[in-house]
């Protein structure tokens, strides 16, 4: 599976679509137009720049222009939604509708601070049920009546807590314009469950291993090992915290990639400062 760049087409400066199936489409991808997504059923996985975390009702993600992503859809657990229907509201938008705005700081304030910090992505926990209508009323009036719920909607968000996703300077790295390292971090984000070695991504790269040691430390402040690792942590942290999903200790560890249980407990208390099975308690 490769990175796709989609391009929207749109036919006005911003479209509003329902997606109501049984998986979101599962493709790691990007686009220029901006994405605005609020999960109304199903649960799941999402996939920022380096950020994994997981996905569920009353949920909202703004991802930024040029930014990979991609959404899988839980097939494991209860039903979710209507017979186990994912659904969600989602807004693309372009450089064109936003442009206005920029001219008009003070009373448009609101909008360009999101533009900017959605460059790596950002969530919305909690936006509460007044957010909930107005996605609903978006795809029911005339283009007029849509930009100005879609206007609402981008200002109460502002007002909420927000999290980052993808980390900045992985932002860096996949805009730096290097082909060869965007190639290889995008087969790590779609192989990092799987047994990776290093003689497999340096042969991937086509470098030898200890020149591409150094070029991956290089381009990335990181170890290809350490760089690995924040990945899987990343998944076992979101898999530990998912509470519809029952699942040992042990199967998440091999599930994020890890192939020793040990190591898997050293490398996370490392990271996190407390032991997987804490980390799921508290």
């Amino acid at each position: 599976m490769d990175l796709h760049f989609l391009h929207k087409n749109l036919e006005t400066n911003f479209k509003v679509s329902l997606h109501r199936e049984r998986e979101f489409l599962k493709l790691w991808h990007y686009h220029p137009e901006y994405e605005l997504v609020y999960i109304s059923k199903g649960r799941g996985t999402v996939y920022t720049g380096d950020y994994i975390g997981p996905y569920q009702p009353g949920n909202i993600f703004l991802i930024g222009s040029h930014l990979p992503h991609m959404f899988e859809t839980s097939t494991v657990g209860p039903a979710s939604g209507d017979e186990g229907i994912s659904e969600a509201y989602v807004v693309h938008f372009g450089d064109k509708f936003i442009r206005g705005f920029y001219e008009n700081s003070i009373e448009f304030g609101y909008i360009t601070s999101l533009i900017k910090e959605s460059v790596t992505g950002l969530s919305f926990s909690s936006p509460g049920k007044k957010v909930y209508k107005i996605f609903q009323k978006t795809t029911s009036g005339n283009i007029q009546e849509n930009t100005l719920h879609f206007l609402r909607i981008l200002y109460y968000l502002q007002q909420k807590k927000k999290i980052q996703l993808a980390t900045p300077a992985w932002i860096d790295q996949f805009n730096s314009g290097d082909k060869k390292l965007n190639k290889v971090l995008q087969y790590i984000m779609l192989h990092f469950q799987e047994e990776l070695s290093l003689t497999e991504i340096s042969s991937y790269a086509g470098m030898n291993k200890t020149a591409f040691c150094r070029y991956f430390k290089m381009k990335t402040g990181k170890s290809f090992v350490e760089f690995l690792n924040d990945l899987r942590v990343s998944f076992a942290c979101k898999t530990l915290l998912e509470k519809n999903i029952s699942r040992s200790i042990s199967d998440i560890c091999y599930a994020s990639g890890f192939n020793s249980l040990s190591y898997f407990h050293r490398i996370f208390k490392r990271s996190k400062g407390v032991a997987p099975s804490e980390y799921r308690g508290g």
